[in-house]
Formats: structure tokens, C-alpha cells, sequence
């Protein structure tokens, strides 16, 4: 495999990430991996004397991904970009990617309620509904994807398993409120740049055979948005959500 190959922009969607194909497969094999590995091991790092300065190492692997991915996508031909010859951090992942960075830098809470909604939710919907855009196994762009985006996932699990931030219920209908006004700018900046951050857009050509049309994309993406983020809550509050149940229900009346 040539160097120049292996960072150039040779594109073949039968050997990309597309849905429903083994490299499909391989995504959610590592989704899992990030997920499952990221709450086994959470505790242990925690525990460690060196657990800022592997903080910070996350902080400096989050920044150089995210530098390399953008002067990637500026050395491509422009018939290949989404981002009609842009390319600024305006995706949701991108979004996750700094909320990461100031979540490993501050350890705040509220910073917190912010990365584990874009950084599980971005994350996971990326990896279960790949948009790799034509770069292959033999491209530095298809583990690239697989490294950033099971960092954004497990940056924030981190914090859920070793420092035991959760969200209530007014946190995700905040996150939510914000997001979709931070949606409604990302849809008016896209329509001045002529490009579809967020995929927010035009719909997509991974999923474009599932809708008729933008309006029904739109609320579906919308829909299906607020309803993970809701089973986000409930999975991650199960434990304290059925422990209040249970004494509500043996405590006397």
C-alpha cells in the first residue's frame, strides 16, 4: 500500500463502509468495543495516579483527528466534496469532538450533559448509519472514522462510569432545545455555504431510497433524534429510575 494512496482520495463505494456490508459489520463490532470497553475499564483509569495526563492524551488524540480530517478534505478534488470546498467543524461529531475536549479539560458537569448527548448519540448514529463517502480499507480515512468516532462515544461513558455524572430529564430537554436551534443556524449557514452540515440539508445518499422527500427526512431526523436521546436517559438512569420506583412502591401510604 503506497503512502500517497493510502492518504489520497481514491474512492470505491463497494469498498467503503456503506450499509449492510461487512465493513457495515466491522463499524458496530467497534461501536460495541468502545461502548463495553470504555464502562469495564473506566473505573481502573480513574483509579490511576496518571489519569489527567491520559486526559490530556485523549485531548491531543481528539485535536490532531479532527486537524487531519479537515486538511484531508482541503487536498481533495472539490468533485468529491460534500462540502462544496469547505471544510470547517460544523458536523455534529465535529461539535462532539470539542465538547469532548472541554469535558477531558474541565471535568464539568454541564459541559458533560452536552458531550454524552452529541458524542453517544453522533457517534452511534455514525457508526450504525455510515456515511464514508467512498473511502476505502486501503484509505487512512476508513480508520480514521472508526478511532474518532469510538472516542466521542467512550469520552463521555467515561465520565458516566467513573465519575457517575448523569443527566435528569430537564438536561436532555435542554440538550435537545439547544441542539435544534443550533440545527436551525447549521441550516441557514448551509444554505449561504451550499453545503449539508448535519446532513441537515439534503438528505443524504446512504439513506436518500428511505424518503420520498426533505420534509419527511427532516421529522424523521428530528423524531429519531429525541427519541434516542430519551432512551439514552432511561438506559443510563435505569438503576436510579427503578430504585425510586421500587421504594415509591414498598414505602406506606
Amino acid at each position: 500500500m503506497l503512502l500517497t494512496n493510502f492518504f489520497g482520495h481514491d474512492l470505491d463505494m463497494s469498498k467503503s463502509a456503506t450499509m449492510w456490508t461487512i465493513h457495515h459489520a466491522i463499524l458496530i463490532f467497534f461501536a460495541l468495543v468502545a461502548i463495553t470497553g470504555t464502562l469495564h475499564i473506566a473505573l481502573k483509569i480513574k483509579a490511576r495516579a496518571n489519569e489527567k495526563q491520559i486526559r490530556y492524551f485523549f485531548i491531543g488524540a481528539l485535536l490532531f483527528l479532527e486537524l487531519a480530517y479537515h486538511i484531508h478534505n482541503w487536498t481533495a478534488p472539490l468533485e468529491i466534496r460534500l462540502d462544496r470546498g469547505l471544510s470547517v467543524p460544523l458536523h455534529v461529531c465535529s461539535f462532539a469532538v470539542f465538547m469532548n475536549i472541554a469535558l477531558l479539560y474541565t471535568n464539568s458537569k454541564k459541559v458533560f450533559n452536552y458531550a454524552f448527548v452529541f458524542g453517544t448519540v453522533g457517534g452511534f448514529m455514525a457508526m450504525f448509519m455510515p456515511n464514508s463517502l467512498g473511502y476505502t480499507y486501503m484509505n487512512f480515512r476508513y480508520y480514521h472514522y472508526i478511532i474518532l468516532h469510538s472516542i466521542i462515544m467512550g469520552v463521555p461513558l467515561y465520565y458516566y462510569k467513573a465519575y457517575n455524572y448523569r443527566m435528569d430529564y430537564k438536561d436532555i430537554l435542554c440538550v435537545f432545545r439547544n441542539a435544534v436551534l443550533m440545527g436551525i443556524t447549521v441550516y441557514i449557514l448551509n444554505a449561504f455555504l451550499g453545503t449539508n452540515y448535519w446532513f441537515i440539508y439534503e438528505i443524504p445518499d446512504n439513506v436518500g431510497s428511505w424518503f420520498p422527500n426533505w420534509n419527511i427526512y427532516i421529522i424523521s431526523f428530528i423524531a429519531t433524534v429525541f427519541f434516542t436521546m430519551n432512551v439514552l436517559y432511561f438506559v443510563s438512569n435505569f438503576d436510579t429510575i427503578f430504585k425510586n420506583r421500587t421504594i415509591s412502591e414498598h414505602s406506606p401510604n
